[in-house]
């Protein structure tokens, strides 16, 4: 993600505990994400995060015959729910997309869309709450001649006024080192590794707004809004 994000009041927050137990329950519907700055406007930036048909849907494993990459393929929505603005219509919009997971990981990629109009980066950090956070990779809109707020012809991005239900909005699809969850302890022979729920590799994601009302520059970031989301989500 390519925008570092202004020092704002702290996001709701839990005790570590709950926010651990709750991440790591019962498979979530989905995800309704609210932008930092500007979450107590009249009309916040919104995004509505999910995966492709449940919220059990899971990361796919790549192999080649008995072998396991190690790589696991992951597709999700991504749907701009803000409302439009009435004085700049087609604003404001979700420019990118990026993801905390656990640990340190690179060699992603980017599967859907291959249309030229979004771009995948690793590594990169942003400003959160006067966070400091690494995304492991973020999908970003690409730029074009005229990407400008101000000059909004054939603007980047994802338009204002989707549904916040499964499977609207964009569809992503991502290769690369998404985490497993562990196995069964005390199986013998030991258990495969259960690929990782979409739902919950969505916990970390961070969206990216331009063009939103009211804020320094028209930008903000939108983070899960539920008390577990802690910023950091993954401390590096």
């Amino acid at each position: 993600m390519y925008v570092r994000y202004p020092r704002t009041a702290a996001v709701r927050t839990a005790v570590a505990l709950l926010g651990a137990l709750v991440l790591s329950g019962a498979a979530l519907s989905a995800h309704s994400i609210i932008g930092l700055m500007s979450r107590d406007f009249a009309f916040p930036a919104k995004a509505f995060a999910s995966s492709p048909t449940a919220g059990t849907d899971r990361a796919i494993p790549i192999k080649w015959g008995a072998g396991d990459s190690g790589l696991r393929l992951i597709c999700f929505y991504v749907a701009n729910a803000s409302a439009e603005r009435a004085d700049r219509p087609g604003w404001p919009r979700i420019t990118a997309a990026g993801f905390e997971l656990p640990g340190r990981r690179s060699g992603f990629a980017l599967v859907e869309p291959l249309d030229g109009k979004w771009e995948l980066a690793e590594g990169q950090r942003v400003q959160l709450n006067g966070h400091t956070v690494s995304l492991d990779f973020a999908i970003v809109a690409s730029r074009t001649p005229t990407p400008s707020f101000w000059s909004p012809r054939n603007p980047r991005g994802i338009p204002p006024g989707q549904k916040a239900e499964r499977g609207s909005g964009t569809r992503f699809c991502v290769s690369g080192p998404f985490p497993d969850e562990p196995p069964p302890p005390n199986v013998d022979p030991p258990a495969e590794p259960i690929t990782t729920r979409i739902e919950d590799i969505i916990n970390g994601v961070v969206v990216g707004f331009e063009g939103v009302d009211g804020v320094p520059f028209g930008i903000d970031a939108g983070v899960w809004d539920n008390p577990a989301r802690i910023i950091p989500l993954y401390p590096k």
